[in-house]
């Protein structure tokens, strides 16, 4: 029995066998229509045109007409004179359009789509009068306290709110939400200040620690990452292997998912997949080389025991791919693919290895553990030492420094393999160098020797 089509379906059924790279959308919040477009270089583009709803189907045949002529033409889409409005927000736009737009931003960005909880479903901003106007007040409010105060508050003002505490992860989470709302185009109500605001009540030991210059990371050696990776393969092989990939390849927590091609004859793998208007990771495709090349082998990277591992990680936890409207993914019918649980993926590796929101259960008995130096106390001149534990954003800075002390790669190369502009790496990762880590890398490049021998 044949499927009976919408006018819209049809339209974009149409436009599909021609090839356009353009779309007809229905929102849920607008009764207008959206073109939808995808542009050179991998990014989209999106138009509401007033006056045109998708339920006239002479509306959805004016638009259909419209598309078809610019791309058989070539000519450049010229919006019909009923009104069209860009997406972008009004002078003072009210929380339902504000929460569109966001999450069509963050699902443009291609990854971490929870950090755009609070503007979909149920979110807290979603539930805020749709009659009035957003305010800086209504961002602070919700970044300052908990979200189950807030909701309650909302369902009966007499609840207290309760502040937010500045030390969990939750906080964090709380600042990039103001941040996402300001780089979407809203830096009226989620001005630059709020954010230093916010930064500024984090807890007070790692602002001395910052001030101060000190490391702030906790940044294991090669043998005390060798040694642990040799335990956690004995506890939870699966494991060990995810985190042996982290190590070995530099890899950011989600990318152990989207691994494409495991370790080739020459070691190298594959993150991601190669095209513009499909980007699953953070920053997209690249090629990653291990460091060391001995733990290839050491952890059964690659082979069969790879692919073994692999599968088996896919099936306990899934990535879920979606278009740029947030359905599921279908290559038949979507021309922009996205992940949209990579923060949850990552935030499985974070939770084994050191998280103070996971069970204890669920962590790894082995634990990593590096030496930091502090700020001296109070009174003392010297810097203290402690040992704590790692988290695995820890392993990519441990490998920024592997490759400054044993090879003899320039720091544009190695960010490039990192998946990073040579300016953050160098901003943020080769920051984290000591003198002598700097003089083995010196004497390595410059005098083709290393440091032991020079020593020597």
């Amino acid at each position: 029995m044949a499927t009976i089509q919408s006018p819209l379906q049809r339209c974009n059924a149409v436009l599909r066998a021609l090839g356009a790279r353009y779309r007809l959308r229905e929102h849920r919040r607008s009764p207008w229509l959206t073109i939808y477009q995808l542009c050179p270089g991998g990014k989209t583009r999106e138009v509401a045109v007033h006056g045109y709803a998708a339920s006239d189907p002479a509306a959805v045949a004016s638009l259909q007409e419209l598309l078809i002529d610019a791309t058989t033409t070539g000519n450049s889409l010229v919006l019909p004179d009923r009104g069209a409005v860009a997406s972008a927000p009004q002078n003072q736009p009210c929380w339902p359009e504000i929460c569109d737009a966001v999450v069509r931003f963050q699902r443009g960005q291609g990854v971490n789509m929870n950090l755009a909880g609070p503007f979909k479903g149920k979110g807290y901003f979603c539930l805020l009068p749709a009659d009035q106007p957003a305010t800086e007040e209504d961002v602070r409010r919700f970044a300052l306290h908990t979200s189950e105060s807030l909701k309650a508050r909302l369902e009966d003002p007499a609840e207290p709110l309760i502040p937010m505490a500045t030390h969990r992860q939750g906080f964090r989470q709380k600042r990039e939400v103001v941040s996402l709302l300001r780089r979407a185009g809203f830096g009226a109500i989620a001005p630059q200040a709020l954010s230093e605001e916010l930064k500024g009540l984090v807890n007070r030991k790692k602002q001395a620690l910052v001030a101060a210059g000190e490391s702030r990371r906790r940044i294991p050696s090669t043998e005390a990452i060798e040694q642990w990776l040799d335990a956690v393969m004995e506890e939870d092989p699966l494991w060990g292997w995810v985190f042996a990939m982290v190590a070995t390849y530099v890899l950011r927590p989600h990318e152990v998912w989207h691994i494409a091609e495991l370790p080739d004859a020459h070691g190298l793998i594959a993150i991601g997949v190669a095209a513009r208007h499909i980007k699953v990771t953070k920053t997209g495709f690249r090629v990653a080389l291990p460091l060391p090349a001995a733990w290839v082998e050491r952890y059964g990277l690659g082979g069969a025991n790879g692919e073994r591992r692999l599968e088996e990680l896919l099936g306990r936890y899934r990535p879920r791919f979606v278009n740029e409207d947030g359905q599921p993914y279908d290559p038949e019918r979507d021309l922009v693919m996205r992940c949209d649980n990579n923060e949850r993926l990552g935030a499985i590796c974070c939770h084994k290895l050191r998280s103070s929101d996971a069970k204890a259960e669920f962590e790894l008995q082995h634990k990593l553990f590096a030496w930091v130096e502090t700020a001296p106390a109070q009174g003392k001149r010297k810097a203290q030492r402690r040992r704590e534990r790692c988290v695995p954003y820890d392993l990519r800075h441990a490998y920024a420094i592997r490759a400054r002390e044993t090879t003899s790669w320039n720091y544009a190369d190695v960010a490039a393999v990192m998946g990073h502009s040579p300016e953050v790496h160098r901003r943020t990762y080769l920051r984290e160098i000591s003198g002598e880590q700097t003089k083995a890398a010196v004497v390595r490049r410059l005098l083709g020797v290393s440091s032991d021998a020079a020593v020597a």
